[in-house]
């Protein structure tokens, strides 16, 4: 029984070692500047493809209107 002990009380602190490898990566600057260029690409890019979705949707049930000539002389067309 004391055997089976000693293995998990070993796996256990290279369980802990591992994690505290981990959490000193994920506190480095580059990880953070990594990932938010990253998540800051990702937004960007997401804001417009839902910005232009949503013009289209808009210009192609209001067209012939108001909103619709707004949204055009907003775009330059």
């Amino acid at each position: 029984m004391n055997e089976g002990t000693e293995s998990q009380r070993d796996q256990i602190i290279r369980n802990l070692e591992e994690l505290n490898e981990r959490v000193e990566n994920q506190a480095s600057v580059w990880y953070v500047l990594r990932n938010g260029i990253i998540y800051g690409a990702g937004f960007i890019i997401g804001s417009t493809v839902l910005t232009a979705l949503a013009v289209s949707i808009v210009l192609f049930f209001f067209e012939d209107t108001l909103l619709g000539d707004v949204i055009l002389w907003i775009a330059g067309r």
